[in-house]
């Protein structure tokens, strides 16, 4: 019912708006939005060097993590950000065109007990069970060998463009439907888990590295002030400085694309909100 309601509604506003040139002013506005999201993860190259040890662990697999679904976990203060979030502040440059900063927080999961190409050697010292010159050869590798993940998590901490085409806008101008797109770049913040040879470590929050982003979505604007967001978002990262432990003599590295889908709630808060005639769509 919801979904034909909504359908009729934009067929008859589009109709309307037809008849109407205003445009509802944004420039200067600021906005601000949260939500949750999905994650998926390309296979990627873990490379590993420490004491004794020299390792790159190829194609590994990853996923996300999802937080059980309860009013507590989603919308208690004090649990917001411990599910995979997104979190925005922005601001309008023109009625179209927004530059705004957030954080997309992700979370990294290698998963377990993975038969993986490894290249790269263990000496005695560094573990008499796992000591060998590994030539690109396969192998299990359970949980003691290695496992990691960036679980508080792939925080990617960025700054994006973005445009916004109108579609549909209501005759009394408080309702609208939009595809919003944009481009990123910004930091990778990780807080990373590292099992290596029975050695393992629950890092600090540090700077990893840094990565690319776009995104494209739908947005519908209601009461003016307040919008529901939709999209998919695509990025790439590259950390060549993953934590493995507190003395810093291990160094760890790695690469990857991600796809993100994620809903979100946000508000507008108005400077100079008024309506204008006769301006054109771009």
């Amino acid at each position: 019912m919801f979904i034909r309601f909504f359908l009729l509604s934009i067929l008859v506003g589009s109709s309307l708006n037809g008849m109407s040139q205003k445009s509802i002013h944004k420039k200067y506005d600021l906005f601000f939005s949260w939500g949750y999201n999905r994650a998926a993860y390309t296979k990627s190259d873990f490379s590993i060097s420490g004491v004794g040890y020299d390792l790159t662990f190829k194609d590994v697999r990853a996923e996300d993590y999802v937080t059980t679904f309860s009013l507590e976990n989603y919308f208690k203060p004090a649990n917001l950000t411990i599910p995979q979030y997104v979190g925005r502040l922005g601001m309008y440059l023109n009625e179209r065109t927004s530059i705004s900063i957030g954080v997309d927080h992700m979370k990294y999961y290698m998963i377990l007990n993975q038969n993986l190409e490894i290249e790269g050697q263990i000496s005695p010292q560094a573990s008499e069970k796992y000591a060998d010159t590994y030539n690109n050869t396969s192998h299990d590798v359970p949980f003691r060998f290695l496992y990691f993940h960036h679980s508080d998590g792939l925080n990617y901490a960025n700054i994006e463009i973005e445009y916004n085409f109108p579609l549909w806008t209501s005759l009394n101008m408080k309702h609208s439907w939009e595809v919003v797109g944009n481009s990123g770049i910004g930091l990778v913040v990780p807080k990373t888990y590292v099992m290596i040879l029975n050695d393992d470590v629950d890092n600090r929050f540090h700077i990893a590295g840094g990565g690319i982003s776009a995104k494209v979505g739908t947005r519908f604007n209601f009461f003016k002030y307040f919008y529901i967001e939709a999209a998919s978002k695509n990025g790439f990262v590259v950390m060549p400085n993953v934590l493995v432990n507190n003395e810093k003599n291990a160094t760890a590295n790695q690469r990857f694309g991600w796809t993100q889908f994620y809903g979100a709630l946000g508000f507008n808060i108005s400077l100079s909100r008024k309506e204008k005639d006769n301006v054109e769509s771009p």
